[in-house]
């Protein structure tokens, strides 16, 4: 069931991120966030009403704290990444804040007691090489002229560190609370802080009501809670250092999505660099 909720997660964030490109571009990554979160809470919503009496409250208000502080992390997380999604190559940025899964799995190393193997230590290293040798501009370097990252390079680092983080604490009251209350009750938070930054920002949330632009965040949002709620559920009952990497694989749909349908050129360091990353992404999670 831990492989299980890693796929499906993978396939939820991977496809929600290559839509998300799309949107940041035509919308903002601000207003882009905000009505995908907004989807995703009116669906869990319904489910909470319908199922409200199956839920057991009383552990909620023990977890509050530890839960805002999710909410910020990933509030910020997504804020850096949609914004890299917009400036950036979507087939660079996507395989940066993938990373995540290497702060995760240290975490869980260090505080959950996982056993972290051999092929794991391999993946972590495989990950950092992956990371440095996408991010930065050999061409200019070679030429010895000026040395520059990428585009959306610092966006991506700050999502890895605020996924990896929050993405760790998260496995707390998923294992006390279930795999639906956490990111139900961490979606009300982030709506809150998202509608304050619009407010003091003196920004609009009104969107032009395209079909096309309506159906586009709707998809969106859809796609990233149902990846929230399958990573939840995996984390509650399995080893985390096997759920989060798997589900950190998501490039590997996003990237085939920018290929086919935005035709995004990748320089050759690029290429080798994000087959890093994906290849260390799939290692650590073999036992």
């Amino acid at each position: 069931m831990g492989i299980l909720s890693g796929i499906l997660s993978m396939l939820g964030w991977g496809t929600a991120d290559f839509l998300g490109a799309e949107s940041s571009r035509k919308i903002g990554n601000v207003l882009t966030l905000f009505w995908m979160q907004i989807v995703g809470f009116v669906v869990a919503f319904v489910y909470f009403l319908i199922n409200f009496s199956s839920f057991n409250l009383k552990d909620v208000q023990r977890f509050l704290p530890l839960l805002i502080i999710i909410c910020f992390l990933q509030t910020i997380a997504y804020l850096a990444y949609y914004k890299g999604l917009k400036e950036g190559q979507v087939s660079l940025v996507t395989p940066i804040g993938a990373s995540w899964a290497m702060i995760t799995v240290i975490l869980s190393v260090i505080f959950l007691k996982e056993i972290l193997q051999r092929n794991q230590i391999i993946a972590i290293i495989l990950i950092i090489f992956g990371i440095t040798l996408a991010s930065i501009n050999i061409t200019e370097l070679l030429k010895i002229k000026k040395f520059s990252v990428f585009r959306g390079t610092k966006e991506g680092l700050i999502a890895m560190l605020g996924w990896g983080v929050s993405l760790f604490l998260i496995v707390f009251p998923s294992k006390t609370l279930g795999w639906f209350l956490p990111v139900f009750l961490f979606r009300l938070f982030a709506i809150l802080f998202l509608t304050f930054y619009i407010f003091i920002s003196k920004k609009s949330f009104k969107i032009n009501p395209q079909p096309s632009l309506l159906g586009l965040l709707l998809s969106i949002g859809l796609l990233d809670i149902g990846a929230f709620f399958a990573y939840s559920f995996g984390v509650s009952g399995e080893y985390t250092s096997i759920v989060a990497p798997i589900a950190a694989s998501f490039p590997l749909v996003t990237i085939l999505l920018a290929k086919v349908f935005l035709r995004e050129r990748i320089a050759p360091n690029q290429i080798f660099g994000i087959a890093g990353i994906v290849a260390g992404l799939i290692l650590i999670s073999l036992k």
